[in-house]
């Protein structure tokens, strides 16, 4: 095998991981919350609240208000940015309990943005 042949196969090899590696950091990057991310973020916000009406309200009252999520089903997520952060507008569809109102199935749209110590949410309306 020639220096030549030797080299092109080293570049080749070289320019190969090289796009591997690129989009693997790209990826990590660019990825939007998952269906487990936005349940595990809204869960949070919900077990939050949930809290704050058990303080405020006693044990027995506040677990009678308390919100439950049954469900989350991801519908679609858009990046954009704002204030130079990226963020997620993401459509969901639930299975909550939400009283005084029953169970019951809604959508929603949360925003999302990416923090040190995981997804978080911004805003749900």
């Amino acid at each position: 095998m020639s220096v030549t042949n030797v080299e092109t196969k080293v570049k080749t090899l070289f320019t190969g991981i090289t796009i591997v590696l690129l989009g693997l950091a790209l990826t990590g990057c660019s990825g939007e919350p998952t269906e487990a991310d936005l349940k595990k973020a809204l869960q949070a916000e919900m077990d939050r609240a949930n809290e704050l009406a058990q303080t405020m309200l006693g044990n027995e009252a506040g677990a009678a208000v308390a919100t439950t999520i049954h469900t989350l089903d991801k519908l679609k997520c858009k990046q954009s940015e704002v204030d130079g952060k990226q963020e997620y507008r993401c459509k969901v569809e639930m299975d909550i309990t939400y009283p005084p109102a029953k169970r019951q199935k809604r959508q929603a749209s949360i925003r999302m943005v990416k923090e040190d110590n995981g997804w978080m949410i911004v805003k749900s309306f």
